[in-house]
């Protein structure tokens, strides 16, 4: 049975504008590609440690009491997935490998304030090859990434995410769903709801998941029926103090 363990990135800079500014002021002063803070260092240094207990692969441990054995990691190429996912490479001795397409719901944008008070989303381009080659050499960068970068479109369309967690479900399945492997994908917020809401084919209008930064959210898929999803805990942060959960 492969388990994938969904683990949203440590605070982010634009995490806390929303959280002390509100939603208005958030949308104009945020960043397009945020770091960490200094909480979200935190966050992603205590969840390496988490993260790396190696765990009893013979036993059953549906809540990973006793550690999580993690044999691959994948993150994003977004700063705050990077590295949170960094710290548990280093962490755990494990390659961290770059999967551009996890990226937070949007891509890559700005904000505008139009005359009418309304915001107009304007897409921008997201870092190429050389900056992750300089910034981050411990990445694994994909082949197709070239200088141009990662991202060079406009935002993108609330339907498409959901088409793009389906892909990525069925990707991680063609690549682990049939070994006992025990995958972290160090992804966002927003994305993580779009993979649940596709799993679960929710249908409301209105909702939300919730993920805390550095929650871990734990899906398993049955080796001999990889249709069949199990949701075995979702937005787990008992890894961390109770001022560090943001």
């Amino acid at each position: 049975m492969a388990q994938f363990y969904f683990i949203r990135h440590g605070q982010s800079t634009n995490n806390s504008i929303f959280d002390e500014a509100g939603r208005e002021n958030y949308l104009y002063n945020r960043a397009l590609d945020p770091d960490l803070t200094s909480i979200g260092e935190k966050q992603a240094a205590l969840t390496a440690e988490a993260i790396a207990k190696p765990g009893s692969p013979e036993r059953r441990d549906p809540q990973n009491r006793e550690g999580y054995g993690i044999t691959h990691i994948y993150c994003s190429l977004m700063l705050r997935a990077i590295k949170t996912g960094l710290a548990i490479s280093r962490k755990t001795g494990l390659s961290l490998v770059a999967w551009p397409e996890i990226h937070e719901t949007g891509g890559v944008f700005d904000v505008e304030r139009q005359e009418d008070g309304e915001p107009l989303f304007v897409g921008k381009p997201g870092q190429g090859r050389p900056f992750y080659e300089e910034k981050f050499p411990e990445l694994v960068l994909p082949d197709g990434l070239t200088e141009e970068g990662w991202w060079n479109r406009e935002k993108e369309p609330r339907e498409e995410s959901f088409e793009r967690a389906l892909r990525i479900i069925t990707q991680l399945k063609e690549k682990h769903g049939s070994a006992h492997d025990r995958v972290a994908i160090i992804t966002h917020g927003g994305f993580f709801a779009r993979i649940l809401s596709s799993l679960l084919q929710v249908g409301a209008e209105k909702y939300w998941f919730l993920m805390n930064n550095c929650g871990i959210s734990r899906l398993d898929v049955n080796e001999d029926d990889n249709e069949r999803f199990a949701l075995m805990y979702m937005n787990k942060v008992d890894h961390l103090p109770d001022d560090l959960v943001t």
